[in-house]
């Protein structure tokens, strides 16, 4: 009896030493619960009272999630800034008009891993100082990032390029082949000469320049014509400080739009039997910008290239389709 007694106490404290211990533990996940709150609380209000810094903070973490470190190269131009990590034989990302450097970053994360990898802000755009207007010429351009690359110390490497920088990719590869040592034509580049107009190449025609953002409904009505879907999703703050700056550039941007237009270069498919090197085209079907019929016509004039048509992208594959577009590239350069 007395047994007994005694092991129904033992029991009891047993019981009540579990129920104070998970007392104890809601109490632990109540305070986890509230500190969660009271900080993302703080983000909100900080991206209401500090926007540009809150976008700051949020690129800089963006940034160093993907390995990449930022850099600025003094060159006559001015300052250039760019972002690099990894290992490897280098691989140099170009991007289009009014694009940045960022805009690779998600993609460069399949690529990190075995190259050294370099995003460029190209000359006068991003976070570098504005040109005049005679820079932007592409020819003149060309000359710029090679003088960028020369300032870094980059002597040999393969080039990943969208759109306009996808132009000056090709140049680099015909005028200088014992430095570039291949080249990935990431959403379709300018100057083919494609069987079908594109939706963009139509607006032109009849006097508009659809890229070129003086206002928020300007920004998102170029994200329709980037994007065949909705655009990929970015936090606010990030978006309101890319808003702002290209507005506050809209002058320049103007001129900028006009100067690439005047450019005398030739067609790629004409210039392209003098690539020796090996190119993946990768243009994406629903692409409003340039046609993807010039897909073919540019294959056909290349000496050794890959065509990749994936569905369900725009523009700018490396933005909405970054992963997929990161690991075609990575099998490519694997493959050489």
């Amino acid at each position: 009896m007395i047994r007994a007694l005694w092991l129904s106490a033992v029991r009891g404290r047993g019981n009540r030493g579990a129920l104070v211990r998970r007392a104890d533990v809601i109490k632990s996940l109540k305070y986890v619960a509230l500190g969660f709150a009271a900080l993302v609380g703080a983000g909100f209000a900080a991206s209401f009272l500090w926007p540009q810094k809150t976008a700051e903070v949020m690129l800089k973490g963006f940034v160093a999630s993907a390995g990449l470190s930022r850099h600025v190269v003094e060159t006559p131009l001015g300052p250039v800034h760019y972002l690099q990590g990894g290992e490897g034989e280098t691989v140099v990302f170009l991007h289009g008009i009014f694009a940045l450097k960022e805009h690779w970053v998600d993609m460069s994360r399949q690529i990190s891993g075995s190259h050294r990898v370099i995003l460029l802000d190209l000359p006068g755009f991003g976070e570098n100082p504005r040109l005049s207007p005679e820079a932007y010429d592409l020819n003149q351009q060309t000359k710029n990032v090679q003088m960028v690359l020369d300032a870094i110390g980059v002597e040999r490497f393969h080039v990943a390029a969208n759109s306009m920088g996808a132009h000056m990719a090709m140049v680099m590869a015909q005028q200088a082949p014992e430095r570039v040592q291949s080249v990935a034509l990431i959403g379709s580049p300018i100057n083919v000469a494609a069987p079908e107009l594109s939706d963009m190449q139509k607006a032109i025609e009849a006097g508009q320049a659809p890229l070129v953002v003086t206002s928020q409904e300007g920004y998102e009505a170029r994200m329709a014509w980037l994007f065949p879907d909705k655009p990929p999703y970015l936090p606010k703050p990030i978006m309101d400080k890319w808003l702002a700056e290209e507005v506050a550039h809209a002058e320049i941007n103007r001129e900028i739009w006009q100067a690439v237009g005047r450019s005398e270069v030739p067609n790629l498919e004409e210039m392209a039997p003098d690539v020796s090197q090996p190119v993946l085209i990768l243009w994406c079907q629903q692409d409003r910008i340039f046609h993807p019929s010039g897909a073919a016509v540019l294959a056909q004039a290349l000496p050794d290239s890959t065509v990749i048509m994936p569905e369900g992208c725009g523009h700018l594959p490396m933005l909405d389709r970054k992963r997929a577009s990161g690991k075609e590239y990575a099998e490519f350069l694997k493959a050489l």
